[in-house]
């Protein structure tokens, strides 16, 4: 990706939040779009930026999404993708990963060639694409959720190889069920070439959800939705991602996949550290349209829902991380607490030189008003969003 980054800047804030806290009234200093640290005092070789009356937080980083303003991670083309990391800077996302829904391995292919393609030729005022990833085949039928039946199926070691070898630049994240024949098989072709397993859409019973923690499996997909639920006989995939400590948890928390008290249960048990914000977005987001099309599954908009036409199954969302945001901070959270888990906890997990504001980090920033309100984005140090 390439960037035209100036030289020296100085934002002056009122509030600053980071890894370590919350920091009132100071000056954030960036050169060549890195950051330099956070001074009580400007320095004034730097360009002065006054955004004394807002919140400055680390860009937000979504790592599961299959679309928004019209556009579907799959159904589209390279431009649309040009298009869509344009737009999510609206609502302060400085990194995301396009995420597809279970598909013949052309298909697959396909799109891993075309999040490529994107990701080489990326502007300097758009979203980072991170890389690809897959959200199934390999998935249990049982808890398939909003994924087309034709297209679910076992593990292809095949397949596993020819994503591990060929793709292992793009393909940054493939969610599969731990309870399927050959997954460890799979799983450690797949780390060979560092590309991530997030056990999702399972059925595992509780110890094989745990001993896949115990081996390596550091993601859960959309907790909660689509996988073994808690019982006091076999806690299943929920009471597993509760007890193992080094497993990070994603949540949707657009309110209908996962009510309040679920969300207040989650939190308190693991704590917003363990927790990554996704929105798990369709195309049908603000978009205009009440109805769209999720791996050639027909999904309909009710009541602010998205659900697969016809049933009352619900598919993905139409959230964006700023409503995520709002959402939880509505519940009397912390927004000090609540940002780490759009920001440094995903980044870690990635391994990504953003997330944060700290010395040598990239300076992605998201700028905020004192409503929360998403007031301009900054990547690399350049301006890609102002209100």
């Amino acid at each position: 990706m390439s960037f035209s980054i100036k030289n020296k800047k100085s934002i002056k804030f009122g509030k600053l939040i980071n890894s370590h806290g919350l920091y009132n009234n100071g000056y954030l200093l960036i050169k060549n779009g890195i950051i330099q640290g956070i001074y009580d005092e400007n320095n004034q070789d730097y360009d002065l930026i006054d955004y004394s009356g807002k919140i400055i937080t680390p860009g937000f980083i979504d790592i599961h999404t299959h679309g928004y303003y019209g556009i579907d991670s799959m159904d589209s083309n390279e431009n649309d993708i040009h298009y869509w990391a344009k737009r999510i800077t609206e609502n302060g996302v400085t990194s995301f990963i396009p995420t597809a829904v279970s598909a013949p391995f052309d298909g697959m292919k396909n799109f891993l060639d075309k999040i490529g393609n994107a990701m080489k030729t990326q502007k300097n005022n758009e979203s980072r694409i991170l890389g690809a990833r897959f959200e199934g085949p390999y998935i249990s039928i049982n808890k398939k959720g909003a994924h087309n039946i034709n297209f679910i199926r076992n593990i292809n070691m095949n397949e596993i190889n020819e994503l591990s070898y060929n793709y292992n630049n793009i393909l940054r994240i493939i969610d599969i069920a731990p309870e399927l024949e050959n997954f460890y098989q799979a799983f450690n072709t797949l780390a060979k070439s560092n590309i991530m397993v997030s056990a999702g859409h399972t059925d595992a019973d509780f110890t094989t959800a745990y001993n896949s923690f115990k081996k390596g499996i550091k993601l859960v997909t959309h907790f909660y939705n689509a996988m073994s639920p808690f019982s006091h006989r076999d806690p299943g995939m929920v009471g597993a991602g509760f007890l193992s400590r080094n497993v990070f948890l994603e949540l949707i928390t657009d309110m209908h996949h996962v009510s309040r008290e679920a969300i207040e249960v989650i939190i308190n048990q693991v704590g917003l550290s363990r927790i990554i914000l996704i929105t798990d977005s369709l195309s049908i987001g603000n978009s205009g349209k009440n109805s769209g099309i999720l791996g050639g599954l027909g999904i309909d908009l009710k009541d602010g829902v998205a659900c697969i036409r016809g049933t009352n199954t619900i598919a993905g969302s139409i959230l964006t991380l700023d409503r995520a945001l709002k959402n939880l901070l509505s519940m009397g959270i912390k927004i000090e607490d609540v940002i780490q888990s759009m920001t440094s906890v995903p980044a870690n997990l990635l391994g990504i030189n953003s997330g944060d504001i700290l010395p040598g980090r990239n300076a992605d920033l998201c700028i905020l008003d004192n409503d929360f309100n998403v007031y301009s984005t900054i990547i690399n140090g350049e301006t890609a969003y102002k209100k």
